[in-house]
């Protein structure tokens, strides 16, 4: 850089020479580089292969510099003394004219090394925070160690030179010329005997960089995990695929193949390249998720792989299943810079939802990594629906829905939120692992049936749904059906659907309307399958009685059937149930004659009454016969000849 100056005409008028000017002029650029620095610090660090290491700070105080230190090297390592925030001082030495002045920061590792170095830079009045990191080689994938480090020697040494400062040591020295007093000097680092290159430069807030590595990567690497569809059995399996091109595996072949054995797992399986190949596959064991975040560290020479998956329904739709993932993978060294990593989860088909022909199959979801939750929301749907629609002659019938979905979903949406979905009147039965809700409508009319098959979730074309039934000719008959799902309840059915359409007293015979065009006429029945709704018209003809008179009348044939059995009973017991009954009637005329003297006393005998007599005095307690013959003028004996004939003479018959 090259400077003019020129005399200014006032200071000419002011009497000041041109010589005399140049004179100030080289007094004031003198002082400049005085003040300029009194010195400068030489950095040298050595690192052994474990991280353990020493860096030594050499102060170089010139003889010339040393003229404007008050007190000269005895003030400079009083102050060392007095103020050293951490460093070790060795001592003073000297090397010709110069005065050097030595002190070390010994330290056990990277971390061991900032938490030293913090206290230094703070007694210097320097704000940042010191940082360090070391990475020794890495086999295969780096060769060498890279030291990086946020501050440097005069950062170390500014509490000694402000110390000077503060204390009026240097001669016409400012808070201003503290970070101008010493120059850098030379800077060497060291690691295990082999001397690193600096890559970059300490900036403002950056790291300055050494290195000797030597570093190689795989091209990509894809990880792909399974058994996130059952969290609860804490079981997953991890495939890892390498891909590494055939010659840098061949430049460090033994330490690739050593490499990939530490990182199989016991139980895992490692699968070569083979003599041409450039892809590698390990396939971890089954395990649990720290266990698989313990052998991806393994496996890509990288530490803090975590591994969680938890699944718990939608607080906002419960048959919304998420599922949500934590997938961490660091792969700087095994990848390297121009490396990719891919991360995915094998679930079965349908995980996230949609239809699924095979169920054996099995689909790959996308991870984006990271350590934040990614959701991934599986929609339950019942797997099969089954309806059954009986329609009679007025109109009414029944309609009944059968929705159906495995068991492992209904443990997961739960029995009281489906039947809160479904509503009031709602049946679950289970068997062979499938859950199945029903719910029926039943009505005697065509409006009621309307009305109750609303209830249940069916709508028609344009709001109810619709059942109408019209008679023809000669016992002929009409029916057309529009009805379907909901869009509540269609969002939550899958694909798998059967209606099963039947009359009571009717017998469909011909489909002659169908828009959905999946109708099956039977014998008894149409049948249509793969919808949620139908939309028909079929002809039909009279059975007879219905299935509701049907049962009607056999009520009647019951209780006419009770009658008559009662009637054959009642004739059977006859001869009991009369000398029941007459028995009882015979009591009651014993006590009204008890009341009076009796008819025949008065009358004397009745004519004919000696045919009824005994021959002789009766017995105490013995019994007429029975079996007395008719005498002229007597009554007919009863049917049967068991009864007691009615009174003869004048009250007789």
């Amino acid at each position: 850089m090259h400077t003019t100056v020129t005399p200014s005409p006032f200071l000419a008028e002011r009497g000041l020479s041109r010589s005399r000017l140049l004179l100030l002029l080289f007094a004031g650029i003198a002082a400049m580089f005085l003040l300029a620095a009194c010195g400068e610090v030489d950095d040298s660090t050595e690192i052994a292969a474990d991280g353990t290491g020493v860096q030594t700070l050499a102060v170089v105080i010139s003889e010339t510099d040393m003229d404007d230190v008050d007190g000269g090297a005895k003030t400079i390592e009083s102050v060392i003394e007095a103020n050293n925030p951490g460093l070790d001082y060795q001592g003073m030495t000297k090397n010709g004219t110069d005065t050097v002045f030595t002190l070390t920061l010994s330290f056990k590792d990277a971390k061991d090394y900032a938490a030293k170095a913090q206290p230094i830079l703070a007694a210097g009045e320097l704000t940042k925070t010191a940082e360090v990191t070391f990475t020794p080689p890495s086999p295969p994938f780096s060769s060498g160690y890279t030291l990086t480090r946020n501050f440097t020697a005069n950062d170390l040494t500014r509490w000694a030179v402000k110390a000077l400062v503060d204390d009026g040591k240097i001669a016409d020295a400012s808070e201003s010329d503290i970070d101008s007093a010493l120059d850098p000097g030379t800077v060497k680092v060291t690691a295990d005997g082999s001397e690193l290159e600096r890559d970059s430069y300490a900036g403002d807030g950056s790291a300055a960089v050494w290195t000797n590595a030597a570093a190689v990567g795989f091209d990509g690497v894809k990880v792909v995990t399974a058994g996130a569809e059952d969290p609860a059995a804490d079981a997953y399996t991890r495939t890892l695929t390498y891909e590494l091109p055939r010659a840098t595996y061949l430049d460090a072949k033994d330490q690739f193949d050593d490499f990939f054995a530490a990182a199989t797992p016991d139980g895992g399986e490692l699968t070569p390249a083979g003599e041409t190949g450039t892809t590698w596959v390990i396939a971890f064991p089954q395990g649990t998720a720290e266990q698989v975040g313990t052998w991806t560290d393994t496996a890509l020479a990288t530490t803090g792989s975590v591994l969680s998956v938890e699944t718990e329904p939608s607080s906002e739709d419960p048959f919304a299943i998420e599922t949500r993932v934590v997938d961490t993978i660091e792969c700087t060294v095994a990848c390297g810079e121009m490396g990719s990593l891919e991360q995915a989860l094998l679930v079965p088909a349908g995980f996230s939802g949609g239809e699924v022909d095979d169920p054996d199959a099995t689909e790959e979801i996308a991870l984006d990594g990271g350590t934040e939750a990614q959701v991934i929301t599986k929609n339950i749907t019942f797997s099969k629906a089954v309806y059954d629609v009986t329609v009679n002659r007025d109109g009414g019938g029944t309609v009944t829905m059968d929705l159906s979905l495995p068991a492992s979903d209904d443990a997961v949406v739960t029995e009281e939120n489906v039947v809160a979905f479904l509503g009031k009147g709602t049946e679950r039965s289970e068997s062979e692992g499938v859950v199945t809700y029903t719910r029926t409508a039943e009505a005697d009319s065509s409006e009621e049936l309307s009305g109750a098959l609303q209830k249940l979730g069916f709508e028609g074309l344009d709001g109810a749904p619709e059942v109408t039934v019209r008679e023809r000719d000669g016992g002929k008959y009409s029916v057309s059906l529009a009805m379907g799902l909901n869009e509540k309840l269609w969002d939550k059915a899958g694909t798998e659907a059967t209606w099963t359409i039947r009359g009571d007293g009717l017998r469909p015979t011909a489909v002659t309307e169908d828009e959905q065009g999946g109708a099956t006429l039977g014998e008894e029945t149409i049948t249509v399958e793969g919808t949620h709704g139908v939309i028909l018209t079929f002809a039909a003809e009279r059975t007879g009685l219905g299935i509701g008179a049907i049962v009607g009348i056999l009520a009647v044939l019951a209780f006419l059937g009770l009658l008559l059995a009662v009637g054959i009973v009642a004739f059977l017991n006859r001869a009991k149930l009369k000398a029941l009954f007459g028995g009882s009637a015979g009591g009651s005329s014993e006590g009204q004659a008890g009341s009076g003297p009796a008819v025949a006393d008065q009358a004397g005998p009745v004519p004919g009454a000696e045919s009824q007599a005994s021959p002789g005095p009766a017995a105490p307690g013995a019994t007429a016969p029975t079996d007395a013959g008719m005498s002229p003028g007597s009554a007919a004996p009863h049917e049967g000849g068991g009864g007691t004939p009615p009174p003869q003479g004048p009250y007789g018959g």
